[in-house]
């Protein structure tokens, strides 16, 4: 299970309600766009990785679980129990 930080991982942008990745960024956009995408396919590159290995990947944002650790656990539980 992974808790992917909004900022780092690229989902702040939508969090804080812009349009789009490099509005948040006035300064060095390029790099840090550059970056945060980097991230998110390292992210995605790790996830394949894992289930191709046979791994149940588990990809949780974080302001989700500061809005909800509950509805997280559940949905962490669900995919648990559907394993089973």
């Amino acid at each position: 299970m992974f808790v992917d930080g909004d900022f780092w991982h690229g989902n702040a942008w939508r969090v804080r309600e812009r349009d789009c990745l490099a509005d948040l960024f006035p300064s060095n956009t390029e790099w840090w766009v550059d970056k945060i995408e980097g991230n998110m396919a390292r992210d995605e590159r790790v996830t394949r990785e894992l289930e191709q290995l046979g791994w149940r990947v588990i990809r949780v944002w974080e302001s989700d679980v500061l809005r909800s650790v509950e509805a997280v656990a559940g949905r962490i539980a669900e995919v648990i129990d559907a394993r089973r």
